[in-house]
């Protein structure tokens, strides 16, 4: 079995809230995209994801993840990780396990290992006839600071990992008497109205990772086409976005204040004012579509 004991990110030293909720900071984050983006590169590709039940250590495992071009689903909590004690393993060629780097050092004691645990570190461990082995210890200090694209080894090399540049969107929509009414919502800032649109996650198809991004940002679900009703690019992070934008008939409207995103303002009006209202040039042409 080849173990991954991958270190907890940088955590961040603001916090006064409760230990297992302590978010990452920005180091944090980065330590374990460069540290996922180099599993990707290797083909190390987890049979099974273990973390301790703490923020830092479940959202380590998501960034790594996701920066290798893998689904974050599946990642499972283990109660003998935040003890510093190895969990029950089965039959799996290849296991990540991800923990605070002092709990990574208690594991490695256990599997009779002297070594020096940091922050986003990796340890690749060979166990075989009850004996381990490391393999090699990633530092992510030593690893580029920008990100190829494509993934996994593309030629181009960018601020971010490749998924980020990979979007989708969807402009809900419902049928009333008075006519077609289209859901615009505040932008982050407040300033503009957008449309819910996020990053596609890897491991979901466009339409699905928008549907996702509408219950989140604007309280609303329903669905969507097979094929999107148009695309566009705009500038971020360094590079261009390409935004994949389907239709979205809405089924149901949560309550104000029961969804992720609550403080966004969200407004139904026709179609026509829709496409006045919006702030990218190439949705308001698409809206009128609706």
């Amino acid at each position: 079995m080849e173990l991954l004991l991958l270190c907890a990110g940088a955590r961040d030293k603001t916090w006064t809230g409760a230990k297992t909720a302590c978010p990452l900071r920005t180091k944090g984050k980065r330590q374990a995209q460069k540290i996922g983006c180099w599993l990707g590169r290797k083909g190390l590709r987890p049979d099974a994801v273990l973390t301790e039940p703490a923020n830092r250590a479940q959202v380590t495992a998501e960034k790594a993840l996701k920066a290798a071009g893998w689904t974050a689903g599946g990642i499972k909590a283990s109660k003998d990780l935040s003890e510093g004690r190895l969990p029950p393993l089965s039959a799996e060629n290849r296991v990540l396990l991800v923990a605070a780097p002092k709990r990574i050092k208690a594991l490695a004691t256990h599997l009779a290992l002297e070594i020096e645990t940091l922050s986003g570190a990796l340890l690749i461990v060979e166990t075989r006839a009850g004996r381990a082995n490391l393999r090699e210890c990633v530092d992510p200090r030593d690893l580029p600071d920008l990100f190829p694209h494509p993934s996994p080894d593309g030629p181009e090399r960018r601020p971010r990992p490749a998924y980020y540049y990979t979007q989708s969107a969807v402009i809900p929509f419902r049928r009333t008497k008075a006519g077609t009414e289209v859901l615009i919502i505040g932008s982050s800032s407040g300033r503009h109205w957008v449309v819910p649109k996020g990053i596609i996650e890897p491991g979901l198809s466009p339409a699905r990772s928008a549907m996702i991004e509408a219950r989140e940002e604007a309280g609303v679900e329903g669905s969507t086409g097979d094929e999107p009703l148009g695309f566009y690019r705009y500038e971020k992070w360094g590079a261009t976005c390409d935004v994949a934008v389907y239709a979205m008939e809405v089924s149901r409207v949560l309550q104000e204040g029961a969804w992720e995103e609550n403080h966004r303002n969200r407004r139904w009006v026709p179609a026509e004012e829709a496409a006045a209202l919006l702030n990218e040039p190439a949705l308001k042409k698409l809206a009128r579509l609706i």
